[in-house]
């Protein structure tokens, strides 16, 4: 039966998380895991430290303290210990959610959360989302009128970031958490339906997966091709900038020498390049019309929470306000 569980459960995780460090970290690079304390990313350190050693690597990990929870130092400290037990340096890194921004309690938390990871010093770093977490996300970017980049959902890689999981289900993470008898935090938040992505993964997903079971497996596999398409669309853009670097200013003429569709792929790309978040639709098309065929007295502007761009002496600007 020990032989049988360990198969079941246990190869999986390891096999994914050693596959995914096959493919990019190289020996005595350094890895760092972000870790929150919660059942995937507990799952994913433990993964990370069986095969610390016959990968060659420098393992650590990175917690993130929000401070949003009355909990949170009670967290961090938990993940101190678990780090501890398994003779792994942690960094633990305390941040404040800025309110008010306008994108919501979430959407702040996570990209401060981002950000905190990104300033990491490690070759690499690995997070802890998985098939389910993949699902959900295709389904709340669809939701909110995303484009092809926000339906292709979370690479296996970007950058330095690893999601060696995104192939597993959460189910397969329980049972290699409870083989191994890990102990692992539950954020109450999780459970708090007036989150967008709470109220997704535990009343909307099971309604649809009870009507359609591969729901889940689809949504994922549909992410993959958006993806695809995501890449082919940066192509076409970087075609379509010519000569010139994909950076700001951005002469004029490249938008109105484009036709429309090529015009906006080329500005949300360009956007995405500069780690920006492009407008809704209706700013976006609005604002590459106007750049196509306002006079040279005109000077279009888009002024978002944390970015401007604008247009003066026939070049297109554009201004980071974080």
């Amino acid at each position: 039966m020990a032989d049988s569980r360990n198969k079941q459960f246990t190869e999986p995780v390891l096999q994914a998380v050693a596959a995914c460090l096959s493919r990019y970290a190289r020996r005595k690079q350094s890895v760092v895991v972000g870790f929150s304390g919660g059942l995937d990313s507990t799952v994913l350190l433990h993964a990370a430290a069986c095969l610390r050693r016959d990968a060659g690597l420098d393992l650590g990990a990175c917690h993130v303290n929000h401070g949003l929870s009355g909990n949170a130092g009670a967290w961090a400290d938990s993940c101190d210990q678990i780090c501890r037990e398994l003779d792994i340096p942690l960094t633990i890194v305390r941040v404040v959610v800025p309110p008010n921004t306008g994108e919501g309690i979430e959407a702040a938390a996570r990209r401060v959360r981002n950000k905190a990871l990104a300033d990491h010093p490690a070759d690499w770093i690995l997070l802890a989302h998985h098939a389910d977490d993949q699902a959900e996300t295709v389904l709340h970017n669809l939701l909110r009128g995303t484009g092809v980049r926000g339906a292709a959902a979370m690479p296996e890689s970007r950058g330095r970031v690893l999601r060696p999981l995104l192939g597993l289900s959460r189910d397969v993470l329980l049972g290699y958490a409870q083989f191994h008898r890990l102990v692992w935090l539950e954020d109450e938040s999780n459970s708090d339906r007036r989150y967008t992505r709470n109220f997704l993964r535990h009343q909307i997903l099971p309604l649809i997966a009870a009507r359609f079971p591969r729901a889940g497996e689809q949504l994922a596999a549909a992410a993959s091709r958006f993806s695809e398409v995501d890449s082919l669309l940066e192509d076409l853009a970087s075609l379509d900038l010519q000569d010139n670097s994909p950076e700001f200013p951005l002469p004029l003429k490249l938008f109105r020498e484009l036709p429309d569709a090529r015009a906006r792929n080329l500005l949300r790309a360009m956007l995405t390049w500069h780690h920006a978040q492009p407008p809704d639709e209706r700013r976006l098309n609005e604002f590459v019309r106007q750049l196509q065929t306002a006079g040279n007295d005109r000077r279009p502007r888009i002024d978002l929470a944390r970015y401007a761009l604008w247009c003066e002496s026939g070049s297109l600007y554009f201004k980071n306000l974080d």
